[in-house]
């Protein structure tokens, strides 16, 4: 939606809520001015914020939409999650691990996917692994992953005779510098959810023994997905939150 046309669709809701620019301007507490140069189209003008607050005064759902050459920025988000799921199947596998990758789920109406399930058939342990490029809604992907966690083992049980005696989960995490801040903001959140650290984690993956729960960051020279292929020998650096590397630093 271009800015004529955005401005043209909140003079109209307006009208029909049969209320002045003034009356939206004090819903929104922004001064009539500014109403009066969104419904223009002017929003270059405008503040994202106030347009925000105009558009809630007047329950208008709005977002921002990001385009670059047609569909090329999906292509591209979804290039980088691809090389970095080839990276952690890379590794994987050549610990011994089988994979699925993509897996997809709808057991009673509850749907979803996994980015990568792995299972080790020697000790029987099953593995979660979810992969982000960016981190975004943490408690959505949290939730997200406690219903994979909750359904996914017994779906994998029944259809496969995957019987587990212990149960992994690894996010799998580009370690943009973005990504790092994120995760020293919520420290005590990845800290609790995803405890595994280097050392731990090595050991677990060589060896699959019980449960495990653990954050990895891979360095972002090793998702360009220019520089990587299916035949790499990849090594994933399991990687400590900031705030707790820090920590054991002093």
């Amino acid at each position: 939606m271009n800015d004529d046309r955005a401005g043209r669709v909140i003079r109209a809701v307006r009208i029909e809520l049969g209320l002045r620019q003034l009356d939206v301007a004090r819903r929104a507490g922004v001064d009539q001015k500014t109403v009066s140069l969104i419904e223009r189209g002017e929003l270059i003008r405008v503040s994202i914020r106030s347009l925000r607050d105009v558009c809630r005064a007047l329950e208008i759902t709005q977002g921002i939409e990001l385009r670059w050459q047609g569909g090329m920025i999906d292509r591209l988000i979804d290039r980088g999650h691809a090389a970095l799921v080839e990276l952690a199947l890379t590794e994987l596998r050549a610990l011994g691990w089988e994979t699925i990758p993509e897996l997809t789920f709808n057991e009673f109406g509850e749907r979803g996917s996994v980015d990568i399930v792995a299972w080790h058939p020697r000790t029987r342990v099953l593995l979660i692994v979810e992969v982000k490029t960016i981190l975004t809604d943490l408690q959505a992907m949290l939730m997200s992953l406690s219903k994979k966690v909750r359904i996914v083992p017994g779906l994998l049980a029944t259809e496969r005779g995957w019987d587990r005696r212990g149960l992994g989960r690894i996010l799998v995490v580009d370690g943009s510098r973005g990504n790092r801040a994120t995760v020293a903001r919520h420290a005590s959140m990845f800290d609790a959810t995803f405890p595994g650290r280097t050392v731990e984690a090595r050991r677990w993956l060589h060896h699959a023994t019980g449960d495990f729960a653990g954050l990895w960051f891979v360095a972002p020279r090793h998702v360009n997905p220019r520089n990587a292929t299916p035949s790499q020998r990849v090594r994933l650096t399991c990687a400590r939150s900031p705030a707790r590397k820090a920590s054991s630093q002093a």
